[in-house]
């Protein structure tokens, strides 16, 4: 789930760079990338509901535009570097237990409604680029990374009713 661009309603369209510039849904958080391994939440959709997924977001967020993304799709996505090193099967979907307090301080697995279908998508931290890439090349794959889960996510969208 992601903020839709300002003028989604009035278009109902979704380009990757809107997603990629403007709402950045495929940037870990500082908690995302602190969970092991780091990986940025996402919903299997056959067992969480759009609806349940927001639930579980922060209180009022302003994340209601829905995005799917084929888990094969994601799996498929490579990096060209300067036109010579091809890099696949960086990223990955796998499932990650949502847990939760419990009353004696432990964390226990959440059995919320929807918490069952809480996935990540692996890959997009700093610590799974390649090895051996300046900087500038390490940024722009990453980015590169982003912007390709972008192109997807701008195939099959719709806002959250409110």
């Amino acid at each position: 789930m992601s903020e839709a661009p300002k003028d989604y309603k009035e278009k109902g369209r979704l380009s990757a760079v809107q997603l990629d510039k403007i709402v950045k849904p495929f940037e870990l958080s500082t908690s995302d990338k602190k969970t092991p391994p780091p990986h940025l939440s996402v919903w299997e959709e056959s067992l969480t509901t759009p609806e349940q997924a927001y639930s579980f977001l922060q209180e009022n967020s302003p994340r209601r535009l829905v995005i799917r993304l084929n888990v094969d799709e994601v799996r498929k996505i490579e990096v060209v570097v300067e036109d010579k090193n091809r890099y696949s099967g960086i990223l990955d979907v796998i499932w990650v237990h949502l847990l939760q307090d419990s009353n004696n301080d432990k964390k226990i697995k959440d059995c919320r409604p929807g918490a069952k279908g809480h996935s990540g998508i692996t890959g997009l931290d700093e610590e799974s680029t390649p090895k051996g890439l300046t900087k500038r090349q390490a940024k722009d794959f990453r980015k590169s990374l982003r912007f390709q889960l972008a192109e997807l996510a701008s195939k099959d969208h719709r806002l959250l009713d409110e």
